[in-house]
Formats: structure tokens, sequence, C-alpha cells
């Protein structure tokens, strides 16, 4: 099984666009039998699912995760695949506010102290789950408070997706169609400046 050299290059590969090579190369180290190497595959295949859009492959991912019981392995990595694994619930209709609330007191309980990567990212991921929910009010703290994760500390790499959240909360919100869209125009130009497609 690869270190993190090689996953993060497969995340990179993701973010940079090309999501299909990237998950290939994931599959490469999914090895039958073997649990650390099934909890690695489903980490990383969840989470370029999940940065992709993809609610549907990284559901299966995770149910992959559920049904091996790999959570017995207790793997430092097993907080982010339940993030994921929230998020893929909710995207899918499956209690969205139920994985919201579940996903922040994960977060709550995993990331923040010490802070740990992620954790913009993963309130964005939160945000879109009380979207999914049909609770703006909540997505709009969970991004505040992703904002926040920026300024604290400097993970940048999500901020073209938390701009486009706060572009589809202008929707539910009540905002003019072309605010929304000039909303949604600024959270393309940043990502493209950023590379992250």
């Amino acid at each position: 099984i690869p270190g993190e050299g090689p996953g993060w290059q497969a995340v990179m590969t993701a973010l940079h666009g090309d999501v299909d090579t990237a998950l290939a190369f994931v599959d490469t180290w999914d090895a039958p039998g073997d649990p650390y190497a099934a909890s690695v595959w489903v980490y990383y295949t969840t989470m370029i699912a999940s940065m992709a859009g993809d609610a549907a492959l990284a559901r299966r991912a995770g149910e992959r995760w559920v049904s091996a019981g790999l959570a017995r392995l207790r793997s430092q990595i097993d907080h982010y695949i339940r993030q994921s694994w929230c998020w893929a619930r909710a995207l899918t209709g499956d209690d969205p506010a139920g994985a919201a609330a579940e996903a922040e007191e994960l977060l709550a309980a995993n990331l923040l102290d010490p802070p740990k990567w992620g954790i913009a990212y993963h309130y964005g991921l939160i945000a879109e789950m009380w979207l999914a929910a049909g609770m703006p009010d909540q997505a709009g703290a969970a991004l505040d408070r992703a904002d926040q994760a920026i300024w604290d500390y400097g993970q940048r790499y999500a901020e073209g997706l938390l701009l486009l959240l706060k572009a589809r909360l202008l929707q539910p919100r009540g905002e003019p169609l072309a605010a929304v869209r000039a909303a949604a125009e600024l959270a393309h130009l940043r990502s493209a400046a950023c590379e992250a497609d």
C-alpha cells in the first residue's frame, strides 16, 4: 500500500480535473482480502468522489467500508471516511439533516484540537449536506466556520468549493438569479486561478 505521497498525487490529479485517472490510480492499491488496503482505498475513493461531487460513488465506497467492518481497524483515517460517508448519505437522500449533524459532531471531535487537514473543506461538505436538507441557515453557519478555518489555518484549496456553495446558498435566500450567477462565476474564476477544477 502506498504512503501519503502517492495518495495525495491521486487527490491532486482529481483536483486538476482528471478524476478518472485519479480513481484508476487508487484502484491499483485495492488488494482483496487485505482490510488495511480496503480502508485506504475507501479513504481516497471517498475523498476524490466528494471533490468531484459524485455522491453515488462515495456512497458505494462507504458501504464497502461499513459492510466489511473496517471501522474495527480504528485507523487514523476513520474520521475522514465517516465524514465522506455522511456527505454521501446526505446527498443521496438518506436523512440529510441527520447526516449533517453527525458530520458536525465528527468534525468537532476529530479535526479541531489539534487542527488537522481538511477543516475548511469538510465544513463545506457539511454546508452542502444542510442545503440538501433544505436548511440554509445551518448551511450558512457551516460556511462561516469554513471561512474562519481558511483564515486560521490557510486551507485555501477549498476556496472555490466554498464560493460555489455560497452561490448556491443565495437561491434559497431569495436572491436574484443574476446575483447567483455572478457568485457562481466568481467561484469558477477562483478555482481556475488555483487550477482546482
